[in-house]
């Protein structure tokens, strides 16, 4: 039920009317919109999508939290994102959009890259990701319906963080044997 506040003079209201519609507040402003319920039909593709945002949700905590510097750099991967990002752009934002890029191409092409790895190298990333100060995480990831699928390693997660940091020029393109060194 919609609580209205000032009927005759319109000056709040909040909540549903009907199940047509919703009052409420936006940034300070009165709003009225129509009562939508989502659809979430966890369709593979869905799956997919989120499973990158969480590989991405990863490495911000990790860029977040970090205090080590790759690669005798003089910054963190933070610090350099904040000064890379476009202006009026927040660092996570450019990192988000660095790492799953448009139509997820980036993500694709960073996940196909890994793919051609040898299963050595792979275990190296590993190690380098476990090494880390905060540790690298492995991301759960999900299949179709919500279905809880194959995590992401940790080494994978780092290969992939790597290459969005690459697409947002901050270091070399990730060579698949050998991880960046960070002190």
């Amino acid at each position: 039920m919609a609580k209205v506040t000032g009927p005759l003079f319109s000056v709040s209201a909040s909540g549903a009317f009907g199940k047509a519609l919703v009052f409420g507040s936006w940034k300070g402003r009165n709003t009225v919109r129509q009562l939508v319920t989502p659809a979430n039909p966890m369709t593979q593709a869905q799956q997919d999508s989120r499973n990158a945002v969480r590989v991405v949700g990863n490495a911000q905590h990790w860029a977040n939290l970090a205090t080590v510097k790759g690669d005798s750099r003089t910054l963190t991967d933070k610090e350099l994102l904040i000064a890379a990002a476009p202006a009026g752009e927040a660092w996570n934002g450019f990192l988000s959009k660095s790492m799953i890029g448009a139509g997820a191409l980036s993500y694709a092409a960073a996940v196909a890259a890994w793919g051609a790895t040898s299963g050595g190298n792979k275990t190296t990333w590993n190690s380098a990701a476990a090494a880390l100060t905060p540790a690298f995480p492995a991301t759960y990831q999900a299949d179709a319906l919500g279905v809880a699928g194959t995590p992401l390693t940790a080494g994978e997660g780092w290969y992939i963080y790597q290459y969005g940091l690459y697409l947002a020029g901050i270091a070399a393109a990730p060579v698949a044997g050998t991880p960046p060194t960070y002190a």
